[in-house]
């Protein structure tokens, strides 16, 4: 009976940040552009590959951090699917970036280094000193991709993952 009444029922609010949407630079078959709710679906099987099968955010994790009344980006990158998303929240004088994934067909095309740079961008437009991230200890191609572009490790976090209890290394960009 829900299933009935769920598409009548109000959708959560999108905050959008202002992000103009336009084509990757490098291939312009895809486009950049804010994240909005009803790509959820889509995020969750980005994941879903880049995980293996697992989900370390959930339908609603997505959806608190779209309607935060926080300032915050949420971008993707996509062609006729998503191929990949990131995004930040700011909290005070630091750009927390919360999730970035790319499919693993496109891992090492730079759409990474892209959306991290476009965060970026973000964060020095709302005055923050610093970006920071925590990454599994485990992945260190994403360690590599960090530390290229100018994070530095601050501290391990024990047991920080819920699913698997692995440890996260903290990570800390400042910018200039």
């Amino acid at each position: 009976m829900l299933k009935k009444f769920k598409a009548l029922l109000p959708k959560p609010p999108f905050k959008s940040a202002g992000y103009t949407s336009r084509p990757y630079p490098v291939n312009t078959k895809w486009l950049v552009r804010e994240v909005t709710n009803e790509d959820i679906k889509a995020l969750l099987a980005v994941e879903r590959e880049v995980y293996h099968g697992k989900l370390p955010w959930t339908k609603s994790a997505f959806l608190s951090e779209l309607i935060s009344p926080l300032p915050h980006l949420y971008l993707c990158v996509e062609n006729e699917d998503i191929l990949a998303f990131g995004g930040c929240r700011i909290i005070g004088n630091d750009a927390h970036i919360t999730n970035i994934a790319v499919h693993p067909k496109f891992q090492g095309a730079g759409i990474g280094t892209f959306l991290l740079e476009e965060l970026e961008t973000f964060a020095r437009q709302h005055g923050c000193l610093t970006m920071s991230l925590e990454v599994r200890l485990s992945n260190r191609d994403a360690q590599r991709l960090y530390r290229k572009l100018g994070y530095v490790s601050r501290a391990i976090k024990p047991a920080y993952y819920d699913q698997t209890n692995e440890d996260a290394l903290d990570m800390v960009k400042y910018i200039e």
